[in-house]
């Protein structure tokens, strides 16, 4: 693509204000927002035109496709991927509050912007947005956010609630929470453990497909599956609770019913909600208890041992776990031995095969913890294995069952559980661990403020990096099409576009100036 003709222009004429005609189609600053990446392409907002441009790269060029979003009464207030890549969410709402008998609609464009978007009437300005794991709703709503004018001196209700089922032409499901009063902070679907698998808990004799939605102190849950089912509202009681994340235990033979935990950043206890289908009609409840469990949970998981169904927590104040069993809130603790506050689940596969193993760590600690629970019941004083991270924890990505990253300053740490191997890697200037991609065995990083894409072959821990010409303002990774873009800071947009699995400066290449491609024709 060559924009150096149409640049010409643009810089003749000046991206600034000042020194253009009546007519000059750069007179204006433009409002563009931007970018959001699906697994194909780049999407910015053109608030001026109405529309999404989205980019598209190849193995040596781009391509460009407008693709018009409301009109000049509305704009969008937000783009979101859908947690596959496979499609954008596009929020649009009236331009203005004098914008009257404006419907604010919700968009689902195709990943690159090819195809006709659907769109779904949504009656409210919403700000936030959740998506369910098996990918077929989102679930729109305020949160602790603001309206799509900002919420000044807007009436907004807090607790409005819209569920658009996105494989699905029929209209979303509107309502509000029929709660106790605290306003929604959190929307959670705590039977979706497996993403792109539903998750339908068996309640009695039925399958629902549960949203929880938290607020101060309460809780209220919703059968996605079943309009017709009433909403579940539960008061956690007296004590001051703050919910911040839910646990799902299914039923089975060491425990009968479902259970729903809630963890809380206020209370010394767990709450544990045993559902159970209601007698006189064809709904379900919600029976709630308050397990003790030390100090506070910073984290929890499930686990059943031979004979007992256990709720794990990690205690950061005491720097241990607790083992809680659920049936007679009896138990037992494990010492670490040193700070942690998250922890989760992977498979290890030991002499015996496959075990569960819990993962500990903690931002600022300098040790990531693992333990084996097969036989947890009678494995008394069994101790974690500790596994040092010599410059402290920053920040911890789980690449796949067996490795994470840890983020640490200049130092980046590849940690493989299998072999109980901790690979430092350090640089000049800091990664961040969170700007990082897996291509097969490949891991890639791209920092902003910085300007090298670099690569580690987890095979053989081997790193290489490559320097780009300017520096990273934003680091994409596009799967469906097998690209890293590493977005510069330019008006006029400038990327650097490289093969995913072999990122070389020879088979990369720049694009520059699409923001203001065919600005002249299209104007």
């Amino acid at each position: 693509m060559n924009f150096s003709h149409r640049l010409t222009c643009v810089l003749a004429a000046g991206l600034v204000l000042g020194g253009c005609s009546e007519d000059d189609p750069y007179a204006d600053a433009r409002e563009l927002s931007g970018p959001v990446s699906t697994h194909s392409a780049l999407a910015w907002i053109d608030q001026d035109r109405s529309e999404l441009l989205f980019v598209r790269p190849g193995d040596d060029d781009i391509d460009v496709a407008y693709r018009k979003v409301g009109d000049d009464r509305t704009r969008v207030s937000w783009l979101r991927p859908t947690l596959d890549g496979d499609e954008l969410l596009a929020m649009v709402v009236p331009s203005s509050q004098k914008e009257e008998d404006v419907e604010e609609r919700l968009f689902v464009f195709p990943a690159d912007g090819s195809g006709d978007a659907r769109s779904y009437d949504v009656l409210a300005p919403f700000s936030t947005v959740d998506l369910s794991p098996d990918r077929r709703r989102a679930v729109l709503h305020f949160g602790s956010g603001t309206d799509g004018f900002g919420g000044a001196g807007v009436l907004q209700n807090a607790n409005q609630v819209s569920i658009v089922t996105l494989d699905s032409p029929e209209p979303p499901r509107s309502f509000t929470l029929n709660g106790f009063g605290g306003r929604l902070t959190r929307v959670e679907f705590p039977g979706q453990t497996t993403p792109g698998e539903p998750g339908l808990i068996q309640i009695g004799n039925r399958l629902r497909d549960i949203v929880a939605f938290l607020a101060d102190n309460e809780v209220v849950l919703v059968d996605m599956e079943d309009p017709v089912a009433n909403q579940v509202a539960v008061n956690i009681g007296s004590i001051t609770f703050t919910p911040e994340r839910t646990l799902l235990r299914p039923p089975n033979d060491k425990f009968d019913d479902p259970v729903l935990f809630l963890r809380s950043s206020t209370s010394s206890d767990v709450a544990m909600l045993t559902l159970a289908p209601k007698v006189d009609d064809d709904g379900f409840t919600a029976q709630v208890s308050l397990l003790p469990i030390g100090t506070q949970a910073s984290d929890f998981v499930t686990h059943d041992g031979d004979e007992v169904p256990y709720l794990v927590t990690i205690d950061p104040a005491r720097e241990a776990l607790a083992f809680t069993d659920i049936r007679t809130q009896q138990g037992f603790g494990v010492a670490l031995g040193g700070p942690a506050s998250r922890m989760f689940t992977r498979t290890h596969e030991s002499d015996a095969g496959p075990i569960d193993q819990l993962v500990m760590w903690g931002p600022g600690g300098s040790t990531i913890y693992t333990l084996e629970l097969d036989g947890i019941d009678d494995a008394l004083g069994r101790s974690p294995r500790p596994l040092g991270i010599q410059t402290g924890i920053e920040d911890l990505v789980v690449l796949d069952n067996d490795r994470v990253l840890v983020g640490s300053g200049i130092n980046l740490y590849v940690v493989d559980f299998t072999v109980e191997q901790v690979t430092p890697l350090s640089s000049p200037t800091a990664y961040d661990a969170t700007n990082s991609a897996l291509e097969g065995n490949l891991l890639l990083l791209g920092t902003s403020a910085q300007p090298w894409i670099s690569t580690v072959d987890l095979t053989t821990l081997d790193p290489e990096s490559m320097v780009l010409d300017d520096p990273i303002s934003s680091f994409h990774y596009l799967s469906a099409v097998g690209k890293v873009v590493a977005v510069h800071p330019d008006p006029v947009g400038h990327i650097s576009v490289a093969q995913a699995g072999a990122p070389t400066r020879s088979s990369t290449y720049a694009a520059w100036g699409f923001l203001y491609a065919d600005i002249l024709e299209r104007n």
